[in-house]
C-alpha cells in the first residue's frame, strides 16, 4: 500500500552542511517558528520548511517557505487533499484543489525588512529595500508566484538604463535573491547564475593633485579629509568619530560601535568588528588644533550643529571643481562637471596601498582598515605609480 502521510520538515543549514530535519511543535499545537530538531534538542537553525510525500517508491518534497504557520497550513491542506484524491479515485472521480491564496511581494517585504532589523542588521535592512522596491517599480509585479525569469531580466535591463554599474547590479541581484530565497522560490529556475562584472584595478590619489586638493580646501575640509587620507576610515566611521575615540596620548584612534547615539541613532561597524588604528603626529597636530577651536563638540567631523555630516561627497566634488582637478573626459565632467574619479572611498584605498607600499605588513594593515580577508587588501599592491616603482622598472634590463 502506497504511503499516504504528508510530513512537515524544516531544511535547515546546520555546523556539517544542510540538512532536513523534524519540525518542533509547541505546547500550544503550533510549529515553533525556525527551531528544528538537532541531535534530538529544539535549535533555532537558518532554513525554511519542506512538505516531505511520496510519489509510488519516489520521495518527493515541496518548498512552503519560512513562514511556520504557513507552511503548517500547507501540510494540512495537503494531507486533506491526499485522503481526498485517494477516496476519489476509488469512486473514479477526480479532485481539483482550490487556488493557493497568493503571497503578496509589498507585505512580505515588510516582514523581510523587520527580520533583518529585529537582528540589528541595518545594513542589510537598507540594501534590502532598496533591491526590493527597485525589482518591483521595474516590473510591475505583486504577487510571488509572477516571478520569472523574465521578469529578472526586465530588473536588470532596467538597472542598466538608470545607469547602474556590473558590480551594484551584482550586488541588488544578491539583496533581491536573498527575498526570494527567504520566500521559498526557486532562484535557480529564475536565474542559474548572478549577473557578471569586472573586477576594477584599485584607483588611488596622486601625491600631487592631493596637494593641490587640500591648498584649495576650507579649514573644515581639509581636516575631513586629511583624517580620511591618513586613517583610512570609512565614511560612516568618520562621521561618528567622537573625541572620546581620540586617545592623543596613546597616539590611536578608535573604531566602536555605539548604541542608541544621541548624534545620530545606533553607529555600527561593518562586519561588526571593532578596531584601533595609529594616529599619525601630523594628523595628531591638526586635530589637536581643530579641538580647540571647536572646544565643544562631541563629534570631530560633524557639522556646525554637532550632528554627522553626509554631504561630504559634494563638498569634494565642489572643491575638485574649484581646485582645476577635473579630468574633463569622464561621464561626470560631461554632464554635470563633477568629476566621476574624485569619491570619498578613495581615500580610504589611498590610505591602505601607501601603508604596503611603505612596507607595512598585509595582516597589521587588515587590523587598521578592518578589511574581513587577506585577498581583498592584497589588491591594494597592485597600484603602484609612484616615481620610485617607476623607476625600479624603468631600470630592469630586459635583455
Amino acid at each position: 500500500m502506497a504511503n499516504k502521510k504528508v510530513t512537515l520538515m524544516r531544511l535547515c543549514k546546520t555546523p556539517t552542511g544542510w540538512r532536513r530535519l523534524p519540525i518542533v511543535m509547541g505546547a500550544n499545537g503550533k510549529v515553533r517558528p525556525g527551531y528544528a530538531l538537532l541531535n534530538g534538542k529544539p535549535v533555532l537553525l537558518e532554513g525554511h520548511y519542506e512538505l516531505r510525500a511520496y510519489e509510488g517508491t519516489r520521495t518527493v518534497y515541496q518548498n512552503v517557505g519560512n513562514n511556520a504557520a504557513d507552511a503548517l497550513a500547507a501540510q494540512q491542506r495537503e494531507s486533506h487533499l491526499m485522503i481526498a484524491r485517494d477516496a476519489a479515485s476509488l469512486a473514479g472521480a477526480e479532485v481539483i484543489a482550490p487556488e493557493l491564496k497568493r503571497v503578496n511581494l509589498l507585505v512580505k517585504k515588510d516582514e523581510f525588512i523587520q527580520r533583518h532589523l529585529d537582528r540589528g542588521q541595518i545594513r542589510a535592512s537598507e540594501t534590502s529595500t532598496i533591491a526590493i522596491d527597485g525589482f518591483l517599480e521595474a516590473t510591475g509585479i505583486a504577487y510571488a508566484d509572477q516571478v520569472t525569469e523574465a521578469s529578472i531580466l526586465a530588473f536588470y535591463k532596467h538597472l542598466r538604463k538608470r545607469g547602474n554599474q556590473d558590480r551594484t547590479i551584482y550586488n541588488k541581484h544578491a539583496s533581491l535573491f536573498g527575498f526570494f530565497k527567504w520566500l521559498g522560490l526557486d532562484t535557480k529556475k529564475l536565474a542559474d547564475r548572478p549577473p557578471s562584472y569586472t573586477e576594477r584595478e584599485v584607483e588611488t590619489f596622486h601625491a600631487d593633485d592631493l596637494r593641490t586638493l587640500f591648498a584649495s580646501c576650507t579649514p573644515y575640509q581639509r581636516v575631513v579629509f586629511e583624517t580620511l587620507l591618513k586613517t583610512g576610515l570609512r565614511m560612516q566611521e568618520a562621521m561618528h568619530l567622537t573625541w572620546a575615540n581620540v586617545d592623543f596620548r596613546r597616539g590611536m584612534i578608535y573604531v566602536r560601535e555605539t548604541m542608541n547615539n544621541e548624534q545620530g541613532g545606533d553607529v555600527r561597524i561593518k562586519d561588526r568588528a571593532e578596531r584601533s588604528m595609529p594616529l599619525p603626529d601630523d594628523l595628531a597636530v591638526t586635530l589637536k588644533d581643530w579641538r580647540e577651536r571647536h572646544p565643544k563638540t562631541k563629534l570631530v567631523l560633524g557639522t556646525a550643529n554637532n550632528t554627522p555630516n553626509s554631504k561630504w561627497l559634494l563638498s569634494l566634488k565642489r572643491v575638485v571643481k574649484r581646485a582645476g582637478l577635473n579630468c574633463g573626459r569622464c561621464q561626470g565632467c560631461r554632464k554635470s562637471n563633477e568629476c566621476s574619479h574624485w569619491w570619498i572611498h578613495k581615500f580610504r584605498a589611498t590610505y591602505t596601498t601607501t601603508l604596503l607600499q611603505n612596507g607595512v605588513d598585509v595582516r597589521t594593515v587588515m587590523a587598521y582598515t578592518g578589511h574581513a580577508d587577506m585577498q581583498t587588501v592584497l589588491r591594494y599592491l597592485s597600484p603602484a605609480e609612484d616615481a620610485p616603482m617607476q623607476k625600479k622598472i624603468s631600470g630592469i634590463k630586459w635583455m
